[in-house]
């Protein structure tokens, strides 16, 4: 018999190789984003998502006043003050070098913000702004250096971009509708090479056509919100269970990964007993969305569409299952054959039936884009 004294450390299991998370994500959806607000408008973005609970956000901004009025806390924003705290005054270039500068130190903040456990990395901007547009390259680079740190594979499908179009008035300047077109150009390229998956544009234009009366106060945080509660609720349906049919994570995390541009849409659905009811609505559904419009359809690679109702609807309403299948058929047929994913849900709240689509791997909207050039002949 060998008699040795009992240590302490025996019992002592440390979880070796794994650091501490600072920030824990609360939204409660399939997927586990890290949002990256770039900018003035892209901090913006990121303060709805972070509201919608994707608490692991960083905001990077060359303008400290910028950042001082987003209400996230301090340790996630990030100042690039390579040339004093004042901002890039629409000079994309001058906010591309300084961030460069500072790729390390990025790099480092997103390792203290997002921890080990994040699956994908969305970038929010304003393509005309200096510090949005001209960091948003770099801050590609550091997400997919992240990834790889972490020991992710297929780096360029985790790093999306939300991209948000200037209105006509903004685009009068001719500074800002070079840069627009410029970096709008750039990002279409990376996304339809699936060097980025997905983009996403937001065409505040269309936006203010569609919602006329919107004050100054409530104009961007309306804007801000709907797009972050679209994305939020495709997220939140794919963790949850269907007595119907369910939109599970392996469907929602293909639709995400798919090179090229993504769209979504919702509507309520009037008069659910007519039998096209459900298809009608899906078609203003991709009218109706704030995201840039003349995307042609029969381009995307994949959809899905999501119906959420009550259970009263869903009890009485005679033939509702067949006017579903027509709808999912109907954005089958206007997405080229694309796969659509399909998800039937009953929620206890809602005393209306509603539609969501979410459509992914679109070409380029050219006329859109290519529209800004008009602006630069002043």
């Amino acid at each position: 018999m060998v008699d040795i004294p009992t240590l302490d450390i025996e019992d002592y299991d440390p979880e070796l190789n794994e650091e501490q998370e600072t920030v824990e994500d609360q939204s409660g959806g399939a997927l586990t984003y890290a949002i990256v607000g770039a900018g003035q408008g892209g901090g913006r973005m990121a303060k709805a998502f972070y509201d919608m609970g994707y608490t692991k956000t960083v905001a990077v901004n060359t303008a400290r006043s910028d950042l001082n009025g987003l209400d996230i806390p301090d340790e996630q924003k990030f100042l690039v003050d390579e040339h004093g705290d004042q901002g890039a005054g629409k000079d994309q270039s001058k906010a591309q070098a300084a961030i460069e500068r500072k790729e390390q130190e990025v790099f480092n903040k997103f390792r203290e913000v997002f921890g080990n456990n994040v699956d994908r990395i969305l970038i929010c901007l304003g393509v005309s702004g200096g510090s949005g547009g001209g960091t948003v390259n770099t801050l590609i680079k550091v997400a997919k250096k992240y990834f790889t740190y972490i020991g992710v594979e297929d780096v360029d499908q985790r790093v999306g971009v939300v991209a948000s179009l200037p209105t006509a008035g903004e685009s009068a300047s001719p500074t800002v509708a070079k840069n627009a077109h410029t970096r709008m150009t750039q990002l279409c390229g990376l996304a339809e090479k699936g060097k980025i998956a997905p983009l996403i544009m937001v065409d505040n234009e269309k936006i203010k056509k569609l919602y006329p009366k919107l004050t100054v106060k409530k104009f961007w945080k309306t804007i801000n919100n709907t797009v972050a509660g679209l994305f939020h609720v495709f997220n939140v349906l794919a963790n949850k269970d269907s007595e119907y049919t369910a939109f599970d994570p392996t469907d929602y995390d293909s639709i995400m990964s798919q090179s090229g541009c993504m769209i979504m849409g919702v509507t309520s659905v009037k008069d659910v007993e007519n039998e096209t009811a459900v298809s009608s609505a899906l078609k203003k559904n991709l009218e109706k969305t704030l995201l840039a419009e003349g995307f042609d359809l029969t381009t995307a690679t994949g959809a899905a569409c999501i119906v959420v109702g009550s259970e009263e609807i869903f009890e009485e309403t005679v033939g509702l299952m067949d006017n579903i299948e027509f709808g999912f058929d109907t954005l089958a047929a206007l997405t080229g054959g694309a796969m659509v994913h399909r998800g039937i849900y009953e929620d206890k709240n809602k005393d209306k039936l509603v539609a969501y689509t979410l459509v992914s791997g679109l070409k380029r909207p050219a006329k859109r884009i290519e529209g800004l050039k008009k602006f630069l002949k002043k």
